[in-house]
């Protein structure tokens, strides 16, 4: 049997779908297993026994990766976008598995219930249950070797287990608590601070360090996708939005926090080790990638107390 998972969603969404690889490697351990993702993928999910096939969302691309994926006897979809029930369909994969609320649901041969209040690990296995599958495995899992992992604890000069790893940023910026909040947590965290982020956040990360008294290590658009995976698994915690960082430290066994603002546990993606603090803003969650403040204020993002997050994280720490 040859079996594709597509999740082309972002880098947080593919760590959460790598129960769905280890699933499907315990009930079919002869299986083709294939992945549909970003490009990314190629580094993320590195170490996995299973055919990569990075996908752009081009246009012409969309047309050529057909021929790619024809040959797998099922497609397992998380994702739930118009333009994938539209090339798994025309693929010509004849069992094709998704949720009933994706674009387009009709074009599945069978749907299956998309329902927030659980998490999203629990969500996307629902997917297996056609197949026959009851021997599930719930835990997240990224892979590197020991000697690349080293290697980037020094370069970066860190030492493992002996920092915090902060991520103030997102690709929504009603996910990202705000930088004098962040600023407050750096001050009073007795623990040495990374803080992470891609190079559209350098400005941020500049403002952010004129608010604080205390330094940090400014990891900022200087590491690779591998990098910053090393650097999360060397921490002793990760405290992050709701966003990626988090789910990478979880992979690695690493505990994380989530700061809520917009968003919230009830849309399934909060930590699977640690903690997360509830947003007490009376409009907090609008949506699970709010774009727009409907109420103008933004007054989720000065949300929850910077002393609330310092005394979860004191406590996970030990200090």
């Amino acid at each position: 049997m040859k079996v594709l998972i597509w999740q082309t969603a972002y880098l947080g969404d593919v760590v959460l779908a790598t129960p769905l690889i280890k699933t499907l490697k315990i009930n079919f351990p002869n299986a083709k297993i294939g992945f549909v993702g970003r490009p990314f993928i190629s580094e993320l999910l590195k170490g996995f026994d299973i055919e990569l096939i990075p996908f752009s969302k081009g246009l012409f691309e969309s047309l050529e990766i057909r021929k790619k994926i024809r040959d797998y006897d099922v497609a397992i979809s998380p994702h739930r976008s118009m333009r994938t029930a539209l090339i798994l369909y025309f693929s010509g994969i004849k069992e094709r598995i998704g949720f009933d609320k994706s674009e387009f649901s009709f074009l599945y041969t069978k749907r299956i219930k998309h329902e927030w209040g659980i998490h999203e690990v629990e969500r996307n296995l629902r997917l297996l249950e056609p197949l026959g599958v009851r021997n599930f495995s719930k835990d997240t899992e990224l892979r590197m070797e020991e000697d690349e992992f080293k290697g980037i604890l020094e370069k970066f000069s860190l030492k493992e287990k002996e920092y915090v790893v902060l991520s103030p940023f997102s690709n929504f910026r009603l996910k990202e608590w705000s930088l004098r909040n962040w600023a407050r947590l750096i001050n009073e965290l007795r623990v040495p601070a990374v803080i992470t982020g891609t190079k559209s956040d350098i400005e941020k990360v500049r403002e952010l360090n004129d608010l604080t008294e205390r330094s940090f290590l400014n990891l900022v658009g200087k590491t690779s996708l591998r990098e910053l995976m090393g650097v999360i698994k060397g921490a002793k915690l990760v405290i992050a939005n709701d966003s990626s960082p988090v789910h990478i430290a979880n992979a690695f066994g690493v505990p994380a926090i989530t700061i809520y603002t917009a968003t919230s546990e009830l849309y399934g993606f909060y930590p699977l080790i640690g903690r997360y603090l509830r947003n007490p803003a009376p409009c907090s969650p609008c949506s699970p990638n709010p774009k727009r403040c409907m109420r103008g204020d933004e007054l989720c993002r000065s949300l929850p107390a910077p002393e609330d997050v310092l005394s979860t994280a004191e406590e996970l720490l030990g200090v």
